[in-house]
């Protein structure tokens, strides 16, 4: 009998985590579609147009593409910063 208690209750327990994570998610789901709206208003309201932004996809690239070729010869340098001005030595 106390064996199936635990249980119950292990599972009771595991369902209202699964519950909580699930309506956390959908508060921040809600709470992003809000700013989102919020902003959107805001800035017709400031006379700006809200750019629509387009997303492209390159149909070569990812998985279906394979390796990449190189482009040229690859050089390895030893880089270092100049600058502009050659510095004053200080004298004490």
């Amino acid at each position: 009998m106390l064996t199936f208690i635990r249980r119950f209750v292990t599972i009771l327990l595991r369902f209202l985590m699964i519950a909580a994570g699930l309506v956390f998610a959908a508060v921040l789901l809600v709470a992003g579609l809000v700013f989102t709206l919020l902003l959107l208003v805001w800035s017709l309201v400031r006379g700006r147009r809200p750019r629509v932004v387009k997303f492209r996809v390159d149909p070569g690239f990812g998985a279906f593409r394979g390796a990449a070729q190189p482009k040229g010869e690859v050089v390895d340098i030893e880089a270092r910063e100049v600058p502009d001005a050659p510095q004053q030595l200080k004298r004490d």
